[in-house]
């Protein structure tokens, strides 16, 4: 543990987005490892209801108990651990604004901050001033999980909390070399494939084995040959048509 412990400095305030979409159950341990007071980032949103898939966030500290599971037990995607100066209400305001992000065609999406397969990977390919508006009153975000190594992103230039104002989401754009580099490995589109699905069509997801599913979205990855924000909308479909085929919708 001695990697993340290191990474987390007592002159930041730290904290972790628990994702609740995650198989790992990374909010239930979190309880069980001392955690307390984890509140949902989509309060006072539309989504006030979805409480199953709802992101939280919570304090912690450097030497919180909660680490050692992160450490040595924790799931890839169970969240992330962000460092900021900024206090717990300024950094819950700053996630719930990305709940929705546009996209450069137009049409605005779920953002998955809270997916470090996802998030990290969105924010290491930003450019400083790209990266100094996604991460806001924030220092840094840290991806680690138990056997994979831990990832940083750095903020050149955090808001500080007095200047920090809250916006109505969607009101940040995934810039489009970021959406580039992220078709550029195939990786990460299925997993951001995977997640979409599970989001937006759960009966669809539902259908099959994960890893029956998986070899269907490595396949369409490799064929897709559409608009580069099209990959969702077509991937949907074509899982539509043949849940359509086997007379199953």
């Amino acid at each position: 543990m001695c990697d993340l412990n290191q990474q987390l400095t007592a002159d930041l305030n730290w904290y972790v987005i628990l994702n609740e979409t995650s198989d790992g159950q990374p909010q239930r341990w979190f309880y069980l490892n001392g955690g307390e007071d984890a509140q949902g980032i989509w309060l006072n949103t539309p989504y006030a209801e979805w409480r199953e898939v709802m992101p939280n966030i919570a304090r912690i500290s450097p030497e919180h108990p909660f680490l050692d599971w992160i450490t040595n037990e924790s799931c890839a995607d169970w969240g992330i651990v962000v460092g900021a100066e900024a206090d717990f209400a300024t950094v819950q305001a700053h996630f719930r604004s990305l709940t929705h992000v546009w996209l450069p065609a137009g049409e605005h999406v779920f953002f998955r901050f809270y997916d470090p397969r996802f998030a990290l990977d969105v924010a290491s390919l930003c450019d400083d001033e790209q990266r100094i508006a996604l991460m806001g009153p924030t220092q840094c975000w840290l991806r680690v999980a138990a056997q994979e190594a831990l990832t940083r992103v750095d903020n050149p230039a955090p808001i500080s909390q007095t200047n920090f104002q809250a916006r109505a989401f969607p009101w940040w754009t995934v810039p489009e070399a970021v959406l580039a580099g992220l078709s550029e490995d195939p990786g990460v589109l299925v997993n951001n494939l995977l997640q979409g699905l599970s989001e937006y069509q759960q009966a669809l997801y539902d259908a099959y084995p994960e890893p029956v599913l998986r070899q269907k979205t490595e396949r369409f990855v490799a064929r897709y040959q559409g608009e580069e924000d099209g990959y969702l909308a077509a991937f949907i479909e074509l899982i539509e048509q043949e849940q359509q085929r086997l007379g199953m919708l």
